[in-house]
């Protein structure tokens, strides 16, 4: 019996959160270190802008499993994570899910991992509802006012006051409150706000 040759992939969607769970099991289903490739930080939702997952791609080869320990880890994404799958089946390779191995060729494999897919994305479509939701509501209830000013308005009032008379240019303000040029910019030529 030959030993299945895995890489595996592991994510996080903010760089708070710990990987340390998943690479404990790929490690566990015989991943080596070396071939375990990690984004910290991203959406599942989208494969833009994923060097780990791109890397783990790239690192498989014939008769090797792509391993991951929970779908929604991998895509979040119906459209993109059959893509992916297609093409990682076009190479000859095998996705594997915790100790399962799934063939995208096998009937059965590709509606288990189209059904997954969808559930996965349906996960995530369902939560950005409820943020949404519950943005409404704290903003109905006045606890979620938008993006604050980065300067208050009397510091405002002196930067318009002050570059209207000339005093000084928008590149030593921006220096000197320590913001952007945009941010000066908006200030000078934005609309004025009410006092």
């Amino acid at each position: 019996m030959t030993e299945t040759r895995r890489v595996g992939y592991a994510r996080c969607s903010t760089d708070e959160q710990d990987v340390q769970i998943q690479t404990e099991q790929l490690r566990a289903l015989g991943v080596p270190e070396d071939r375990i490739y990690i984004d910290r930080g991203f959406s599942g939702t989208t494969r833009r802008n994923r060097g780990g997952l791109d890397q783990a791609l790239a690192a498989v080869w014939p008769g090797s499993v792509f391993t991951v320990t929970k779908f929604d880890r991998f895509a979040r994404n119906v459209e993109e994570a059959c893509q992916i799958l297609r093409d990682l089946s076009g190479r000859g390779v095998l996705f594997g899910m915790g100790a399962s191995i799934y063939d995208w060729n096998d009937p059965f494999g590709r509606l288990f991992l189209q059904t997954l897919a969808m559930v996965a994305e349906f996960e995530a479509n369902i939560g950005h509802q409820r943020t949404r939701e519950g943005m409404a509501l704290a903003k109905k209830n006045g606890k979620l006012k938008g993006k604050q000013p980065k300067l208050p308005e009397p510091a405002r009032r002196s930067i318009r006051r002050r570059y209207a008379e000339g005093e000084v240019s928008l590149a030593d303000l921006a220096t000197e409150y320590s913001v952007g040029r945009s941010t000066i910019h908006r200030i000078i030529h934005g609309p004025e706000e009410p006092r």
